[in-house]
C-alpha cells in the first residue's frame, strides 16, 4: 500500500472558538488516536491536506512527521484517516480524524468501491444507480487495497450488485452485509418485462388469423 509523509503540528487549545481561530489562519483540525496510545490532538496545513487527497485519496496509508521534524519517537508513525468532517453547504474540511495502526494487527477501514465495464442493462437502455461508494472491510493496514473494483458486465435491467458479489483481495475480510445492495440498474420509462411462457406451455398459435382465413376461403366457395 502506498505510503504518504503527512506533516502535522501539535496544539492545546480545543474547543469551538479556538478551532474556528485556527481555521482561519488556514489550519485543520485533527486528532491521532488508537489503541494503546492517548488521543493527540494535532493541526494540519488545509491547503497541504487538500492537495494530498486530490492526489491520493482518502485511503492511503500516511506516515506522520511533526513539521517542525522532532520525532516523539525513533518508530515510525502511520495513521489511515478514519473520518473527514465537512461543512454541508461549502464542502470545507472542518476536522480530520486519524487512526493510528500497527502494519501486523489488524484494524477496520472504509474503502471505496469503484465500478468497472458497461452493464448489459445499460447498454439495453436502463440507468446505473449506485447506492453506496465504499465498504467497510478488516484487514492489516499492509494488505488494505486503495480501492475494490465491481464488475458490473453482466448487471441485467432490474437486477442489482450485492457487497457479497465483490471479489476481496487476499487477506481481506468483507464487514458489510452481503446482502447490502452498491448498484442496480433501473429500467427506461418505456421497458417492458418479458414475460415467459409458462413451463410446459407451448407458445400460442395464431388461431384467429388461421380461422378468419379459413371463413374467407369458404365464403370465396
Amino acid at each position: 500500500m502506498e505510503r504518504v509523509i503527512l506533516q502535522y503540528e501539535p496544539r492545546t487549545a480545543t474547543g469551538k472558538g479556538p478551532n474556528r481561530q485556527l481555521r482561519m489562519k488556514g489550519k485543520i483540525p485533527a486528532v491521532i488516536y488508537g489503541p494503546g496510545i492517548m488521543p493527540e490532538k494535532i493541526a494540519l496545513d488545509s491547503h497541504d491536506f487538500g492537495v494530498l487527497l486530490q492526489k491520493v485519496g482518502s485511503s492511503s496509508m500516511f506516515v506522520l512527521q511533526p513539521s517542525n521534524g522532532a520525532q516523539s519517537s525513533a518508530e515510525e508513525r502511520l495513521a489511515v484517516i478514519r473520518e473527514i468532517q465537512r461543512d454541508p453547504v461549502t464542502r470545507r474540511i472542518l476536522h480530520v480524524d486519524l487512526y493510528q495502526v500497527r502494519l501486523d494487527v489488524e484494524a477496520d477501514f472504509e474503502v471505496p468501491v469503484h465500478h468497472v465495464g458497461v452493464p448489459i442493462g445499460v447498454r439495453e437502455g436502463g440507468i446505473l444507480e449506485s447506492h453506496r461508494h465504499t465498504v467497510e472491510v478488516r484487514c492489516i493496514p499492509a494488505r488494505l487495497p486503495k480501492v475494490i473494483e465491481a464488475d458490473l458486465t453482466n448487471l441485467k435491467i432490474n437486477h442489482a450488485f450485492h457487497a457479497g458479489d465483490l471479489i476481496m483481495p487476499e487477506g481481506v475480510k468483507l464487514l458489510t452485509d452481503q446482502e447490502e445492495v452498491l448498484f442496480s440498474i433501473l429500467p427506461p420509462k418505456d421497458y417492458v418485462e418479458p414475460t415467459p411462457a409458462a413451463e410446459g406451455e407451448e407458445p400460442a398459435q395464431p388461431e384467429v388469423i388461421t380461422r378468419k382465413k379459413e371463413e374467407e376461403e369458404s365464403e370465396e366457395e
